[in-house]
């Protein structure tokens, strides 16, 4: 198997969900046989008391000058990674090169689980809402939008509330009876907005 681990490793943080990992290639007669490539394991937590969990493995390229890796499954932003380096060839693999730490920044939300919409009365709504699956960050509010629509499908002022981001639920109340809204909702964090979902619900023409 190879006899040392790739050196000056390096990472750097591109964005919540992107990093590069760069090293420089080992002599090649350290390899001891064919290099087939570079094998990168990364390990997260979320928890500083938990223990590392291996969360992929990257196999380089046969020069293996530097490996780029998008982590929109594998990763999570606001969490706490190490990887190491090992050179491949035809045996197995050789030592891993010391572990080198990284976080992911705050990223913006996926838009929320649900939006329902219920309790129809004159002149008010309920509404209902889950919270992002992945929330990329700590959720500051959310942000509710909604419009009335008319015969003709035409749309009217919107209107904007700001939602407090511990709140799971809303009676929108002084609506016009007889009346169809479309409402726009999503989250945020502090580097901004998420996706939005969108619904549409009528308040009743009378009791």
């Amino acid at each position: 198997v190879p006899m040392v681990a790739p050196g000056n490793v390096q990472v750097h943080v591109i964005n919540s969900t992107l990093a590069k990992v760069h090293w420089d290639p080992v002599p090649l007669k350290t390899v001891r046989g064919h290099l087939q490539g570079y094998k990168v394991s990364i390990y997260s937590h979320k928890v500083a008391s938990l223990p590392w969990k291996l969360c992929r493995h990257l196999t380089g390229s046969m020069d293996g000058m530097n490996e780029s890796f998008l982590s929109d499954a594998n990763m999570r932003t606001v969490t706490s990674y190490k990887l190491n380096v090992r050179v491949v060839n035809g045996k197995g693999e050789g030592p891993a090169s010391p572990d080198k730490v990284f976080k992911t920044p705050e990223g913006v939300p996926s838009s929320p689980s649900f939006l329902k919409i219920s309790n129809p009365t004159l002149d008010s709504l309920t509404l209902e809402w889950g919270s992002p699956t992945h929330p990329n960050g700590v959720l500051t509010s959310y942000i509710l939008k909604f419009q009335p629509i008319n015969n003709t499908h035409e749309l009217g002022p919107l209107v904007e509330i700001r939602i407090p981001a511990n709140e799971s639920s809303l009676i929108l109340k002084n609506l016009n009876y007889s009346t169809r809204y479309k409402f726009y909702f999503n989250a945020q964090t502090s580097v901004g907005s998420g996706s939005q979902i969108t619904e549409e619900a009528v308040t009743i023409m009378d009791e």
